[in-house]
């Protein structure tokens, strides 16, 4: 689906822009410009915290509004973690899914223990657990006799990044980490379930529907089906600290809610949906305790399972803004980089690459990779120097510009984020931008046409003012206009 799927973007997005003229585009510093900008920032947000940069694509700053004060960034700290991905890891990257065994095979009957061993794939599925599952048994498997264990220590067991808050874990944008994790479906929101309630028959449950399954969580339908029409109070929130998940309140006949709910073991919820393919494919098992542990090195890898090229993951990653998946490239570049598949040693490559590109973020605080965290700070003109940088001299530019949100764009893979937004005919399908949104904070920082046709690199980063994505909205459109 994704290499058909990138293939059409990079030929829409190239026939968007105008590359045959970026060579014309000349340093400008019209006052008038200048001014006009100035004056709507002000008049939009006039308590606000703003931070706003705009560069040619020669990297000449044409605009600078408090460019150099830090600020958070929000999701737009994510043009930094991907940039030093593709740089690290390459586009064509696999995370990698194996299965050990260690024991003999004896008509169908391992003596021994088989190894789940998890290398952070954020695409993996319960379908590629019912395959591997399958190939076992293809191969003979039919019951094991020793231990089912997991092997997750490719990351370090701190499966929260830091600062996440505390009525934030129940859901899929603060979902722990693990090497061992499965997703709901091909957005890739991994160590989640996605559970639908439905309104069927009024003064009934709802009806349920989990993807992909419940595993280890504790499921408590407490809520009822009212009246069509009746005000919709239902909630799904798993309680802080366990593994139960409440559905409450009230849902109205014929409407239909879902929520995305984080698991907190993510490796245990892996397994035990594993042992669920084993049975399903026909291959029993006597001991049903979970084990973590590494494989012997005298153990045999008899099977394995690769994800789609990193490429490929780029879009639901950045058109969809998934933490997920920001969370597992921070500890992959750690481990790969590093040695040390934690946050600390992920961020510190990232930084790395900053400095290989020659962007100057010394005084920069990177908390995560998905700027989830409030600890968080760049500058506008960090993350304009960062988006020339790639322009300039990356051979993965098409990819990264690719994975970027288009304005007005309605199908949620080229759209993204911005499906909804820009929508004027100065900007519907001319700003290629990633959008950024925490508590008090909006952000969006990427690539424009102007009304003269020439492509510019902007950040606009806004704090200290509840949605102001109106705001933003209005002066990236007035940028639009002037340039």
């Amino acid at each position: 689906m994704y290499k058909k799927y990138i293939f059409f973007l990079i030929i829409l997005c190239l026939s968007a822009m105008p590359f045959t003229n970026i060579a014309s585009a000349n340093f400008e510093n019209d006052g008038e410009i200048d001014g006009n900008l100035r004056s709507t920032i002000v008049q939009e947000l006039p308590a606000a915290n703003v931070s706003m940069v705009i560069r040619n694509l020669e990297g000449q700053i044409i605009f600078n509004y408090n460019g150099d004060r830090s600020q958070k960034p929000a999701s737009n700290l994510k043009l930094f973690t991907v940039a030093a991905a593709l740089s690290e890891l390459g586009e064509n990257y696999r995370f990698k899914t194996n299965v050990f065994m260690d024991g003999i095979v004896k008509k169908g009957v391992l003596q021994g223990d088989l190894y789940l061993q998890g290398k952070g794939d954020p695409t993996l599925s319960m379908n590629d657990l019912k395959e591997l599952a399958a190939f076992l048994h293809s191969q003979g498997l039919k019951k094991i006799n020793g231990r089912i264990v997991a092997d997750d220590f490719y990351f370090d067991q701190k499966l929260l990044t830091p600062h996440i808050e505390k009525e934030d874990q129940s859901y899929y944008y603060a979902a722990p980490v693990t090497a061992l994790m499965i997703s709901p479906n091909k957005d890739y929101d991994a160590a989640s379930v996605l559970i639908e309630a439905k309104g069927n028959k009024e003064g009934k449950k709802p009806t349920l529907h989990i993807e992909p399954a419940k595993g280890e969580l504790i499921i408590r339908n407490e809520a009822k089906i009212v009246a069509y029409g009746q005000p919709n109070t239902l909630k799904i929130e798993r309680a802080f600290g366990t593994r139960k998940v409440y559905i409450t309140g009230n849902l109205p006949r014929e409407q239909t809610v879902r929520e995305w709910i984080a698991v907190p073991q993510p490796t245990k919820q892996t397994m035990t949906l594993f042992k669920e393919a084993l049975k399903s494919q026909q291959v029993d098992y006597t001991d049903t305790t979970f084990y973590r542990a590494v494989p012997p090195k005298n153990a045999h890898l008899i099977a394995q399972k690769q994800s789609v090229p990193l490429k490929e993951i780029m879009i639901p990653y950045m058109k969809l803004s998934n933490n997920s998946i920001s969370n597992v490239l921070v500890k992959t570049l750690g481990k790969e980089v590093k040695k040390r598949g934690s946050t600390p040693a992920g961020l510190k490559t990232i930084k790395k690459y900053a400095a290989s590109a020659h962007i100057p973020i010394k005084n920069a605080v990177l908390d995560d990779g998905s700027g989830l965290s409030q600890e968080n700070r760049l500058t506008a003109k960090d993350l304009t120097e960062l988006l020339y940088k790639i322009y300039k001299d990356e051979k993965w530019f098409n990819t990264y510009f690719n994975s970027l949100p288009i304005a007005g764009k309605n199908d949620r893979l080229t759209g993204g984020s911005l499906q909804n937004r820009l929508t004027s005919p100065l900007t519907n399908g001319r700003v290629f931008a990633k959008t950024g949104s925490i508590e008090r904070v909006n952000t969006l920082s990427g690539y424009f046409i102007g009304q003269s046709g020439k492509m510019y690199i902007f950040s606009l980063l806004v704090e200290n003012q509840e949605d102001t994505v109106e705001e933003i909205d209005h002066i990236i459109t007035e940028a639009a206009r002037v340039l």
